[in-house]
């Protein structure tokens, strides 16, 4: 099955063809200022190291946060309309689980039983999730101040191992906590397009009538923007 997904759930945007397991082609953009104007050249640039064009694909997918508000809906605006234009299933799969999901796949978490993943989620909070090795979740997505974060990972780790992903990790200053085990690599620092790729398939290998769940975005709190009140 040949699979195109994005994200654009923080400042890194991206897009990764798949062909089942195997990484076909991929691209990726470093500004959240220019995801909007970036995201379909990615998506292109990506088929076109696959050697496919929009029509080959078999479904899409898109990360749908948590992560900023306005990349959230870029990716699923886009990976609807690309779904709907194509007649394709369209898949959902959280930013924090696809960090998870490069955890355990590829970052090497040892013996680690649980992954804890972070992302910044500004105004001195964190989006933070724990997740286990089938990457069911052991704390579902949630923001935190970030003065409640050590806690909340300490509380996870409970005597056991803890591996912990996301380049917001390291910007905190977090009391040391037994059984932590940080991660590093471009693929749980940030969403990557691959891995939320690689967990869509699953998704849609395990569904009965694939792509037919409802896809929407996961902000976890109010937009930072409020409308304005009326004079």
């Amino acid at each position: 099955m040949k699979l195109l997904a994005l994200t654009t759930s923080t400042r890194r945007s991206g897009a990764a063809v798949l062909d089942d397991e195997r990484l076909l082609g991929a691209a990726t953009h470093a500004d959240e200022t220019s995801h909007a104007e970036r995201l379909f050249a990615l998506a292109d640039e990506a088929l076109a190291r696959a050697g496919l064009s929009r029509a080959a694909l078999d479904a899409v997918a898109c990360d749908v946060g948590p992560g900023s508000f306005t990349g959230v809906r870029v990716a699923l605006a886009s990976a609807q309309a690309v779904a709907f234009a194509l007649g394709r299933p369209l898949v959902g799969v959280e930013s924090l689980r696809a960090m998870a999901g490069a955890a355990f796949g590829e970052a090497g978490v040892g013996d680690a039983t649980a992954c804890a993943t972070l992302l910044d989620a500004r105004r001195g909070e964190t989006f933070l999730a724990v997740y286990d090795v089938h990457l069911a979740p052991l704390l579902a997505p949630r923001h935190v101040p970030n003065e409640r974060v050590a806690g909340e990972l300490e509380r996870a780790a409970a005597g056991g191992v803890l591996a912990v992903a996301g380049e917001h990790a390291r910007s905190l200053v977090l009391e040391p906590v037994a059984g932590l085990r940080l991660v590093t690599s471009p693929a749980t620092d940030l969403p990557d397009a691959a891995w939320v790729a690689r967990l869509a398939l699953a998704a849609l290998r395990h569904e009965a009538r694939p792509g037919t769940s409802p896809v929407e975005a996961v902000y976890l709190r109010p937009p930072d923007a409020k409308p304005m009140a009326p004079p």
